[in-house]
């Protein structure tokens, strides 16, 4: 069973796409901010990441740097969950490491498409 880590600050946002994630056959981790993530992502070992961008502390886009930095988790796929969906927002998560962005509110059935697309990769 392949796991994901979502990563969102926010308790019901992370709920409801954990949710989503295990209805679909998913193993699902969650995290409540980077710095959790950083250390779930070495100890979970996820096939795929779910980045919220807009956190406090340590954000998404630094969070997703330093997974991207790491020769253990480098080759995690990291797709970007935001509510932020300008041009330079997009690029900025693209540039940060990210490999796809979702838009919230998140549609189920784009989400899963991202998902299979970036772990069959």
């Amino acid at each position: 069973m392949q796991t994901i880590l979502v990563v969102d600050d926010n308790l019901d946002n992370r709920t409801i796409i954990a949710h989503m994630l295990k209805l679909s056959g998913f193993r699902v981790v969650m995290a409540g901010d980077g710095h959790q993530a950083l250390e779930l992502s070495m100890r979970e070992a996820p096939d795929l990441i779910m980045m919220d961008l807009a956190m406090p502390g340590l954000d998404g886009w630094s969070t997703t740097a330093q997974i991207k930095s790491s020769a253990h988790l480098a080759h995690v796929p990291v797709i970007a969950v935001t509510g932020h969906v300008t041009r330079d927002d997009i690029e900025r998560a693209l540039r940060a490491g990210c490999d796809d962005y979702l838009v919230k509110p998140i549609d189920l059935e784009t989400m899963l498409l991202k998902v299979r697309t970036l772990l069959a990769a």
